[in-house]
């Protein structure tokens, strides 16, 4: 069973001008652990993991909130270092993505983590205290001190320039609601955060609007809510400045994160390395399809006669044509005349990763049917 939930306490309020964490935030986070708690209990969930970030591990009453949490939750409160932030945010977006290559920049209330990933492998990442809370704080409100420090802490991430021409994954809350809104904005069809991405002269563009509080009246910015609207100048710098040591080709969103890398890091390497795409769509076969042995089948088959009718396929296209296997039969349940737009609306709503948006039209080709004597 999956279950998710999330509620925006804005612990790191507070961090950057007293070096507390706010009363009001700690109280917020204590009675959702209440909840939560009470939620996996009634769950059954035989294993808790408990983890704390910047906040709980730099804030001077970090260690009374730990310890109120672990008597709430009954298990041992994990405070993560910088670097293991960094590091989980790494495997956060290995698990989400097929051979990654760039930067990937966490960004929370509290601290901004970087770390270079390529395929599998990942640096040593660092911290930087650039969280969107902490930026507006410690400026005073102001965007031009803000800038000034964020320039200053960047500069000190020497191997950014390492990632010029390559990508940069954008992680957490506040970057996730500049592509919300730069969605809105452009009218983008697909509502999917995940691997939205944007050329650097777009994202550039989107980041001055925004610390220019420019169409600030859109009614595009109701997609962003209110608890956050106040940071997206602040993490704009933050994400400018990098961009700006850094010059990637792309920004990529990624909703996975410190979360799903610690996640990730608990499976075993055979699970690890498996394609997130082709078990996905190997699991909605089980789910839907009339057997998914046959699905499986179909795209061994398939691969058997692209080599022998000697048609070139590259590794993505391979993918995405055992993935399109797999899901062929998901809609037999349906009417004959709404089956293909069954599939597509399931297919196209669906929590894929793995996969980017580019490559939807892949989804649109007709249905396969395949006849038994």
């Amino acid at each position: 069973m999956l279950f998710n939930e999330k509620v925006l306490c804005g612990l790191g309020k507070g961090l950057g001008s007293n070096g507390r964490m706010d009363d009001e935030g700690v109280a917020r986070a204590l009675a959702a652990l209440k909840r939560f708690k009470a939620l996996s209990d009634q769950a059954k969930a035989t294993e808790i993991y408990v983890l704390a970030t910047a906040a709980a591990r730099e804030a001077t009453n970090g260690p009374d909130f730990t310890e109120k949490a672990h008597e709430i939750l009954g298990q041992e409160i994990h405070v993560l270092s910088g670097e293991d932030e960094a590091r989980y945010s790494a495997l956060g977006v290995i698990s989400g993505f097929h051979e990654v290559d760039g930067v990937a920049g966490d960004l929370g209330g509290g601290s901004l983590e970087l770390i270079d990933i390529k395929g599998k492998e990942f640096g040593r990442g660092i911290t930087l205290p650039l969280g969107g809370l902490r930026l507006s704080e410690s400026s005073g409100n102001s965007l031009s001190k803000a800038r000034t420090f964020a320039r200053k802490q960047v500069n000190t991430a020497r191997f950014l320039e390492k990632g010029e021409g390559r990508d940069f994954y954008a992680v957490g809350g506040t970057w996730r609601s500049l592509a919300k809104l730069h969605m809105e904005q452009t009218q983008y069809p697909l509502h999917m955060m995940q691997g939205y991405e944007l050329s650097l002269a777009e994202m550039q563009k989107l980041l001055e609007d925004v610390i220019a509080a420019k169409d600030s009246k859109d009614p595009a910015w109701q997609a962003v809510s209110k608890s956050r609207r106040a940071l997206l100048p602040y993490g704009a710098i933050a994400m400018q400045e990098v961009l700006n040591v850094m010059k990637p080709a792309r920004i990529i969103f990624s909703a996975q994160g410190v979360r799903e890398g610690y996640l990730y890091s608990l499976l075993p390497d055979e699970e690890r390395d498996a394609d997130p795409l082709l078990v996905a769509a190997d699991q909605l076969a089980i789910l839907r399809a009339r057997s998914p042995e046959h699905a499986r089948e179909l795209a061994e088959w398939t691969g058997r006669m692209v080599k022998f009718f000697d048609i070139e396929e590259t590794e993505e296209e391979s993918r995405y044509r055992q993935a399109a296997c797999l899901l062929a039969d998901i809609s037999w349940r349906a009417h004959p005349d709404y089956r293909g737009l069954q599939a597509l609306n399931v297919i196209a709503h669906s929590s894929f990763v793995g996969i980017t948006h580019a490559a939807a039209p892949i989804w649109h080709l007709p249905t396969i049917t395949v006849s038994k004597a």
